[in-house]
């Protein structure tokens, strides 16, 4: 109920600043016309993967393209657009669905963007996840949500509070709910705060709190077969044994430490209060190189290690980067053509699993990639 007040409220606010705005910004009309109010700009990107443990083997070809496409409506109103068609190729032996191998239509983001002040911003629509939560507790994929900003800028730094409700989903936006079973929830308050003075130079940090709720008996039956604790109550329904609420942080660096060398440093830290002690932590810690080989070539390798207790996380919605209780590194190295405007990278990830059970075992994961840069259409 909650939840469903605060999106509507946010929508009512869009609406009526928007109708202000425009009774305001008569006289800017003409500049507006003068300039594009559609822009897009696409990229093409092809992964490789093999992966494999003891109950699972996919070994396939993952090809997509991805567009962002921007529509202004008015000086303060803006529709932000990012579909991706996803086709793969392969063959998967594997007992979880998590993000099963299908060819399908997905929405990195699609939403209204209202900013009536420089200082303010709302926003309504699927929202990327990867804005306001680690990667440990979410991948980057869109739920509907509402979403509410305040920044503040002093020289070099920006600090934003940011306030979200949304609808955790699946990758093709359904709730996953039966019948008679509520709307699942994720509510979250967050302090990012990035100081950047120069393009190569940067120190970002982002700490909040989130709720989730109500979720449904086929999340916790995928989530079980990716590390987290579950009650079966029949054969068709399951619950967690834990509710999932909690603290998240992150920091990222970058130091330019001479013209052709810059060192990367960053850490995630993820707190299930619900759980118990030993289960509800989750953690990585990145360190990496970019070397500048020429004006037109850069090199980039970075090293991973990260700790994802059973209960830290819902496994279902982080299992694209994590799952949960699992343990272990990941090495990834790019070289990035920047005068032809691609990249090519490779990546390997070996991951434990911290507490035995039926359904996971060790996995490796080899991924080679091709990504174009974004190109304007």
């Amino acid at each position: 109920m909650k939840r469903s007040a605060f999106a509507t409220i946010c929508l009512i606010l869009i609406l009526a600043t928007d109708v202000f705005a425009q009774g305001t910004s008569s006289l800017n009309v003409s500049e507006s016309s003068e300039k594009s109010r559609f822009s897009a700009e696409w990229r093409l990107s092809m992964k490789g993967q093999d992966e494999s443990d003891d109950q699972t083997q996919s070994k396939y070809v993952d090809l997509r393209m991805e567009v962002k496409s921007k529509y202004i409506l008015t000086n303060s109103l803006y529709l932000d657009m990012q579909p991706a068609i996803r086709l793969i190729s392969g063959q998967a032996q594997t007992i979880d669905g998590a993000d099963s191998m299908k060819n399908a239509l997905l929405l990195n983001q699609a939403a209204v963007m209202f900013k009536p002040v420089n200082s303010l911003q709302f926003a309504a629509g699927a929202l990327n996840q990867s804005y306001n939560h680690t990667s440990l507790l979410v991948d980057s994929m869109a739920f509907p949500s509402a979403r509410a900003q305040a920044l503040a800028r002093m020289g070099s730094t920006v600090s934003g509070l940011v306030i979200e409700t949304a609808i955790p989903t699946s990758t093709s936006l359904s709730t996953n709910t039966q019948e008679k079973e509520p709307t699942p929830g994720l509510n979250t308050a967050a302090v990012h705060v990035n100081y950047m003075p120069s393009k190569s130079a940067f120190w970002k940090n982002s700490v909040g709190y989130f709720v989730y709720s109500n979720l449904p008996s086929s999340v916790a039956q995928s989530s079980m077969l990716l590390g987290n604790e579950v009650n079966t109550i029949s054969d068709a329904h399951y619950e967690f044994i834990n509710e999932y609420a909690g603290i998240e942080a992150s920091t990222e660096l970058q130091i330019p430490l001479a013209t052709l060398f810059d060192i990367t440093l960053g850490a995630e830290y993820l707190k299930n209060q619900k759980a118990a002690e030993d289960v509800n932590t989750a953690y990585n810690l990145s360190l990496g190189a970019i070397i500048h080989m020429s004006s037109t070539l850069d090199f980039s390798l970075t090293g991973k290690y990260f700790s994802v207790a059973p209960e830290a996380a819902v496994a279902y919605f982080n299992a694209g980067g994590y799952e949960t209780n699992r343990i272990g590194y990941r090495v990834d190295s790019v070289f990035s053509f920047k005068k032809h405007g691609f990249n090519i990278g490779a990546s390997y990830r070996d991951s434990e699993v911290m507490f035995s059970n039926t359904v996971q075992s060790r996995e490796k994961t080899i991924m080679i990639k091709l990504e174009t840069f974004y190109a304007n259409i």
